[in-house]
C-alpha cells in the first residue's frame, strides 16, 4: 500500500526554511507527503502564504493573525484579507487563539482579536486552526461560546490531557498531534493519541519548529511527519500503512479538500 501522508500545519514561508525550500519540499515528495497546509500567521505572512501555495503543487494555505501579534491589530486589518480568502486554495482561517505563555500581547487583547477572527471565519464560512499555550481554559470558553456559527476547527498542535481533547472533540474539531509525540518524556500525550477516535486526528510539523525525535535538535520540515506517523501507529498497534490511510483522510475530510485535486497537482 502507498503511504501517503498530509502535513497540516506548516510554516515554509519563515526565514528559517524559506531559502531551500525547493529542496525542502522536494525531500517531503520522496517521503510521500503530498499535502501540506500552509499557515498564516500575520498580515503580511498570510499573503506570502497564498503566494507560495499558488507556486507549489500539493499545497494549500491558510490566513490569519497568530495571538503574538494581536496588540499590533487595528480596525480594518481583517478586511484588508479578507479578498484572499475567495482563492480556492486558502482552505481555513488561522492559526489564530491564545498564547499566555510568552504574553507577546496582553491577555485581554488577545481574546478580543480571537473572538474577532472566528466571528470573521464564521462570515467566511471557514474553518479554524487554533493556536492555544498555556491558555487552554479561555480558549475553549471562547470556542464554546462560538460554536453556533463554527465551521469545524483543528486543535493545532494538540498537547493537553484526555479531558481537554473530549472538550474539543465534543466541538467537533480535529485534534493534530505533531513532534511532541515522539518525545521520551511524552507518555501521558501517547496515552491520548491513543484514545481519540482515529477518525479525529490529524498529523503536523509545525515546521521549522516542534522537530520529531529523530532529528530532534535540527530544524523541522515536512518531510519528518514521518517519524510522527510511525509514532502513532505504535501508540495505536496498528501498522503504519492504517495510520497513514486513516489521517490523509482525515485531513482531506477536515479541510474540504478533494484528493483528485491535490494528487492531479503533481
Amino acid at each position: 500500500m502507498t503511504i501517503r501522508l498530509a502535513d497540516t500545519h506548516a510554516h515554509l514561508d519563515l526565514p528559517e526554511i524559506a531559502p531551500d525550500r525547493d529542496a525542502v519540499l522536494r525531500r517531503a515528495r520522496e517521503a510521500g507527503v503530498e499535502l501540506i497546509i500552509n499557515v498564516g500567521i500575520g498580515l503580511k505572512n498570510s499573503r506570502q502564504v497564498l503566494a507560495t501555495a499558488r507556486r507549489y503543487p500539493g499545497l494549500r494555505a491558510t490566513i490569519g493573525i497568530h495571538p503574538h501579534a494581536a496588540a499590533s491589530l487595528k480596525d480594518g486589518d481583517l478586511e484588508a484579507l479578507t479578498p484572499l480568502a475567495g482563492d480556492p486554495l486558502v482552505v481555513a482561517v488561522g492559526e489564530i487563539g491564545l498564547d499566555f505563555y510568552r504574553r507577546r500581547s496582553p491577555e485581554e487583547v488577545q481574546k478580543q482579536w480571537f473572538r474577532r477572527q472566528l466571528e470573521w471565519a464564521a462570515a467566511l464560512k471557514k474553518m479554524v486552526v487554533i493556536h492555544t499555550r498555556e491558555a487552554t481554559a479561555a480558549t475553549l470558553k471562547i470556542l464554546q461560546d462560538s460554536r453556533s456559527h463554527l465551521h469545524g476547527g483543528v486543535m493545532h498542535c494538540f498537547g493537553g490531557s484526555w479531558q481537554e481533547a473530549r472538550s474539543f472533540l465534543d466541538l467537533g474539531f480535529y485534534l493534530s498531534f505533531a513532534g511532541p509525540l515522539t518525545y521520551p518524556q511524552a507518555g501521558a500525550l501517547r496515552e491520548v493519541a491513543g484514545k481519540v477516535p482515529l477518525d479525529r486526528i490529524l498529523l503536523e510539523t509545525d515546521c521549522p519548529y516542534l522537530t520529531p525525535q529523530p532529528w530532534r535538535g535540527k530544524r523541522n520540515e515536512p518531510a519528518f511527519v514521518m517519524a510522527t506517523a510511525r509514532q502513532l501507529a505504535e501508540v495505536r498497534g496498528l501498522p503504519l500503512a492504517e495510520v497513514a490511510r486513516a489521517t490523509w483522510e482525515n485531513s482531506l475530510r477536515a479541510f474540504g479538500l478533494e484528493e483528485k485535486d491535490i494528487l492531479g497537482e503533481r
